[in-house]
């Protein structure tokens, strides 16, 4: 087995004070050798910095950017690791998460990603949503690009690339404020088939204000595009996602309506 790849965790963040404490902790307590953890700040004025000053073990800059994935760019061109990690400030790794994925990697030293699963945590940290994780699972352990193409069930706080792949898709596009993330997979898995880690990876916190809630229409019209974008060849599956997207923004749609009457 081949020595382990070094690991960089990119951490873009803004005005993440309630948060970022728990997300630099569970990074610092993988205990990997050869990890580098970059936090890429976009100006918060909410005490972050003050945080970020008195942390040990990460690199940081603060400056004006255009968003999440601008931030997480800037990240990655900070970098040295031969493989790289994004978590948000209001995520966290659960804990071996990066000896795991190690592992994986010297395993198959010609693999380039490696996924595996994530939780769904409120506000307080505590587990919802199991249902959808189950759901989410169950496609990951039926991984195909066709498949991937219906629906996004790659989750990014769980997922890990190496350099040389990012060098060869390129960088996360801007132009995309939510699914970014599932745009870029989307490049990365129409050339490589990723290892699937059978155990959770990391957690991702779902609470109100937070972009998955307050822009999630927005979120699946995005999902839509990015596969009809990507799945050039595949045109069941973009067709698929395309009404499994708008299937599931009517359901919400409904579900909000019920809870506004139930509630008035």
């Amino acid at each position: 087995m081949e020595p382990r790849p070094s690991i960089t965790v990119v951490t873009p963040c803004l005005n993440a004070r309630g948060t970022i404490e728990e997300c630099l902790q569970s990074v610092r307590e993988q205990g990997y050798p050869g990890l580098e953890h970059i936090v890429v700040d976009g100006g918060s004025t909410d005490g972050t910095l003050e945080l970020l000053r008195a942390a040990e073990g990460i690199r940081w800059i603060s400056e004006p950017d255009k968003g999440r994935p601008d931030a997480a760019n800037k990240g990655v061109c900070m970098s040295a690791g031969e493989v790289i990690g994004f978590l948000n400030a209001d995520d966290r790794y659960e804990p071996g998460a990066l000896s795991a994925v190690g592992k994986a990697f010297a395993a198959e030293p010609e693999a380039m990603w490696a996924t595996g699963y994530c939780r769904i945590v409120d506000g307080s940290g505590e587990e919802i949503r199991r249902p959808v994780t189950r759901y989410k699972n169950l496609l990951l352990r039926r991984f195909s690009f066709p498949l991937y193409l219906t629906q996004n069930f790659v989750s990014d706080p769980a997922t890990f690339v190496r350099r040389a792949a990012l060098d060869e898709v390129g960088p996360l596009d801007n132009s995309y404020r939510i699914s970014h993330d599932y745009d870029l997979w989307l490049r990365v898995a129409r050339r490589w088939r990723p290892i699937l880690l059978d155990r959770y990876l990391s957690s991702f916190r779902m609470v109100e204000g937070t972009l998955s809630m307050a822009g999630f229409e927005r979120q699946f019209r995005e999902h839509e595009a990015v596969a009809r974008l990507r799945g050039d060849g595949h045109r069941l599956p973009v067709l698929a996602n395309a009404v499994i997207s708008r299937l599931i923004v009517l359901v919400y749609r409904v579900l909000r309506a019920r809870r506004r009457v139930a509630s008035a």
